[in-house]
């Protein structure tokens, strides 16, 4: 009978033992990230290419075809966008002469570190140029993969901004080396897919285009334009900043 008892109670010691000594393993791994407060799932990876975003802040970008007027860096809400003014090659001005009215403006803001992401930059926009909006639609165009010569779907949101001085045509949306779209929410996704498959952040730039019509006209009659340009800034992102 004393055997017969005895062996349960054996073991359930064993399994206690064989559960404390889980749980001293587990207390071994977690101590220094409790200690750090740096958890595992909190540490993303680096972000890449900062040389080329960093460079895409202070200098702005060079488009085949257009002449940069000026350019500079300014705050607008609480980031540093890069603001140029950008006009055909073919009907630039020199610098002496005054801006013509023909004249795009071209909003870049690149992520800056690696948890940088995007959030209301459409919002800070609009604070910025004090305007009223309206029309808004998407604006949907490709560019090549220039590895694979693949096409890459981008959208964009299509708008009008105006004020009493005058209005525009906006076509506005992040940009990331294999897409783009206005939604912060689809950034984030495709973001954490790279961290998934290759312990990669994805980065971004925010891109404004300002494109000037006629006082309260029709965005449609420079949607055209509006499709050409933002394929050669989305593809001049690719190949110099994203993948230089």
């Amino acid at each position: 009978m004393l055997t017969q008892t005895s062996s349960p109670q054996r073991l359930s010691r064993l399994k206690l033992l064989v559960v404390l000594g889980i749980l001293a393993i587990a207390l071994i791994r977690i101590l220094p990230s409790y200690v750090t407060g740096l958890w595992p799932w909190q540490r993303l990876p680096e972000l890449s290419h900062t040389q080329s975003l960093n460079a895409l802040k202070q200098d702005g970008l060079t488009l085949p075809g257009w002449t940069t007027l000026n350019q500079r860096t300014l705050e607008i809400g609480a980031h540093k966008w890069s603001v140029q003014g950008i006009v055909p090659t073919a009907g630039a001005a020199t610098p002496t002469t005054a801006i013509p009215a023909n004249v795009v403006y071209l909003l870049l803001r690149p992520q800056t570190w690696t948890r940088d992401m995007p959030q209301v930059e459409w919002m800070d926009i609009n604070g910025e140029r004090q305007w009223t909006t309206d029309s808004q639609r998407s604006l949907s165009f490709t560019v090549k993969d220039p590895a694979t010569h693949r096409p890459l779907s981008i959208t964009a949101r299509f708008l009008r901004g105006w004020t009493t001085q005058g209005t525009y045509a906006v076509v506005q949306w992040y940009a990331w080396t294999n897409g783009g779209h206005p939604a912060p929410s689809r950034w984030f996704w495709a973001d954490q897919q790279v961290q998934l498959r290759q312990r990669q952040r994805l980065p971004w730039v925010a891109v404004s285009l300002l494109i000037p019509i006629e006082p309260l006209g029709d965005i449609e009659t420079v949607r055209p334009q509006a499709e050409a340009l933002a394929q050669q800034v989305q593809t001049a992102l690719i190949t110099t900043v994203f993948d230089p």
